[in-house]
Formats: structure tokens, C-alpha cells, sequence
């Protein structure tokens, strides 16, 4: 599950991420950074007055709409391009008015995973490994062919580090380049839709290894629209015309958008997906989180199940596992467990009467949740 806190000053001056990573000084530090794109004699701002921490042991995602500074913004930070106004240090390194030959040096302590592979045509998986190595100045390593090798193996390549380009899949490409980005074990990833080419299975690998990264005491900040990279980000930094929008207006405004959803649909048929939806969260809960491909498979079950489009069936997704969560919550020690009892018996009572359907569903209620605990 995303753990949402203050988009741009997060609680990362805590002493350790939650992966167990020592965090002193943030490895990115932005303060009121504002950048102008040049066009003729014109100026467009792309970035507005942007704060934010990264640090070490973190997974943060950037997202927002196209043309919201995503990429400008990611690009700075690995000093892909200069920054005039404000304050941008990078790994130690000081990026406002900075020379070429700084941002060369950061830009070797980086791994960068481009939308495009950027793959050379003429070169092999295994050479294109090696120049990340070389990017870095460590391809005379003792250890390099055991690092290809390595970094291959990472991300399902192992069987065509002799193949070229033109005999890879698209999404066998992408994680060529995901290979030569991390073979290097940077301090810092930068990642632009790096599932964006992958199925499932190799976007979930992918995902793996970014977290091995963190807890390793790497940063990777992605952007993406991916909701499985979303399910499993530390932090989720949202752009909106080049300003971070805090999170306490993102959900308000959220909230809003699906209020006016639920008062357009039939509450009978959204009753129906609710108790379906609720059903398919508790076992996706029974492991005790949530991954990306669960979340599709019950948006998939409850999208065959009743005719709802896509934001409307999102909506049930998200009413379900919340449902199923405070469910699981509620089942947690005695204390709790007492409490449900004592709920449910004082809502049979209401009326006065209790039946025994009512007995008798409490005592199947109570049952629940005596078995979601053990």
C-alpha cells in the first residue's frame, strides 16, 4: 500500500528508512526551484517554486498529467540540464549554474531507465551492459563480466546477452537498459515509465530489484502512471503545472471526484459490487498486502461482474480493500474482537428483539474474525 505523507517535506529527517536505512542528509535536497523552458523570444515556466527531500532507502514516484514538469524535473535532478533558479544538490553535488563537467561527473554516479531503451543497434545485451560500466569508469573492474552477468540475471536476460537489439522483444529491450542502468549499483536511479514495456511478471521483477536497490541504501524516484509501481512507492510526489500539490488537497479533491461518482450509480448494483468486491480483498488480504496484480485482478473479476466503466469500478476497488482492511484491523487482539462482539450484540438489541438469524449471523461474524486472526 502507498504511504502517502507531506509531498515535499516528508518525514525524512527520521533516522532510518522503513527498509532499515540509516538516512542522514537527504541524497536529492530542492529548494524553490523554478525553471523556464526557452522557446524563440518566449519563456514557458515548467517548474514552480518546487521543495522536496529525497533520501536514501526511498522509492518515490512523481506523477501528474502530461506536461505537468515530470520529466523537466527528473532530468535537473540528474543533471541532464541546468538549473538557474533556486537550490538543487545531487549526491553532494551543487546543480544551480553548474558547469558541463559537474553534471558529466553526477551524471556517472546515476542510473538512468529512459521510456526509450536507447539500445545501439550494433551492440550486443552484454556490451550494452559493459557501457554502463564504462559510463562509470569500471569496466576494467576484475569483477565486470561477474557484474553483466549479474545484472542480466536481475532482470531475465541471462539467455541473450549475445543477442542484438533486433532480436529482442520490446519489452526485453527495456530491461537490457534496465540492466545497464543498475549494473553500476548507483546511489541514486532515475527512472521515466520503466515498466511502461513490460508484462506483468517482468514489470513485478523489475519492481523487486528497485526495492533490493532501497534497501541496499539506493534513491529511485520514477515517473510513472503504473499502479503497481503506485501500491509499492514510499512516497508518491504529485505535479500539477509545475507546482507539488500537497497531499492533504490531492485527496480532498479526490474525495470530491468520487462522492459525485457514487451519487450517479444504482445502489443496488453498488451494493452488489461492494459485498463481491469485499470478498475478492479479503483474500487478496490474507497475506497481509495488496500488490499491483491483485489489484487488476479484482478490478477484472468486478469489471465482468457488473457493466460500471473504468473510474467507477476504481472507485469499488478502493471502497473493497478499504472495507476488507478495517475487516482485517478489526480482528487484530482481544480488545478489538471485544469490541466487535459488543457492537454487533448492541445493534440486535436496537429493537429490542434479537433473533436468532441475528444470533446467528453475529456468531458467524465472531467466527470471522477469530479465523482472520489466526
Amino acid at each position: 500500500m502507498c504511504v502517502f505523507r507531506d509531498a515535499g517535506h516528508p518525514q525524512a529527517r527520521q533516522n532510518r528508512s522503513r527498509r532499515g536505512v540509516l538516512m542522514a542528509e537527504p541524497l536529492v535536497d530542492i529548494e524553490n526551484l523554478s525553471y523556464w523552458h526557452k522557446q524563440g523570444g518566449h519563456s514557458l515556466q515548467v517548474l514552480d517554486e518546487v521543495s522536496i527531500h529525497l533520501n536514501a532507502g526511498e522509492v518515490v514516484v512523481l506523477t501528474g498529467a502530461s506536461g505537468s514538469g515530470k520529466s523537466t524535473l527528473l532530468t535537473i535532478i540528474g543533471g541532464l540540464r541546468s538549473a538557474e533558479h533556486g537550490k538543487v544538490r545531487s549526491l553532494g553535488t551543487e546543480l544551480v549554474n553548474s558547469t558541463e563537467k559537474q553534471r558529466v561527473e553526477l551524471r556517472r554516479r546515476i542510473g538512468f531507465i529512459f521510456q526509450q531503451h536507447n539500445l545501439a543497434p550494433a551492440l550486443t545485451v552484454a556490451q550494452s551492459i559493459q557501457m554502463g560500466l564504462q559510463h562509470s569508469g569500471n569496466h576494467r573492474s576484475k569483477d565486470a563480466s561477474n557484474r553483466i552477468a549479474a545484472a542480466a540475471e536481475q532482470v531475465g536476460l541471462s539467455d541473450h546477452l549475445d543477442k542484438y537489439p533486433n532480436r529482442l522483444s520490446g519489452g526485453q529491450q527495456q530491461r537490457a537498459g534496465i540492466a545497464r542502468a543498475l549494473v553500476n549499483r548507483p546511489q541514486l536511479v532515475l527512472a521515466d515509465e520503466p515498466t511502461a514495456s513490460l508484462d506483468k511478471d517482468s514489470g513485478q521483477a523489475v519492481l523487486k530489484l528497485f526495492d533490493e536497490l532501497a534497501a541496499q541504501g539506493s534513491a529511485v524516484v520514477m515517473v510513472t502512471h503504473d499502479k503497481r509501481i503506485l501500491e509499492q512507492a514510499d512516497r508518491i510526489l504529485m505535479l500539477e503545472e509545475g507546482r507539488i500539490v500537497p497531499t492533504a488537497d490531492r485527496i480532498l479533491k479526490d474525495t470530491s471526484n468520487s462522492l459525485r461518482t457514487l451519487m450517479h450509480l444504482d445502489s443496488k448494483r453498488l451494493g452488489r459490487m461492494l459485498s463481491f468486491g469485499h470478498a475478492l480483498a479479503q483474500v487478496a488480504l490474507a497475506d497481509g498486502r495488496v500488490d499491483g496484480t491483485e489489484r487488476e485482478a479484482i478490478s477484472e473479476a468486478l469489471s465482468k461482474r457488473e457493466v460500471f466503466n473504468g473510474p467507477e469500478v476504481e472507485l469499488v476497488v478502493e471502497l473493497a480493500l478499504a472495507q476488507a482492511r478495517a475487516w482485517t484491523e478489526s480482528a487484530g487482539d482481544d480488545a478489538s474482537r471485544s469490541q466487535l462482539a459488543e457492537a454487533l450484540s448492541a445493534v440486535a438489541e436496537a429493537d429490542n428483539i434479537v433473533t436468532d438469524d441475528e444470533r446467528r449471523v453475529i456468531d458467524e461474524l465472531l467466527a470471522q474474525s477469530a479465523a482472520q486472526r489466526s
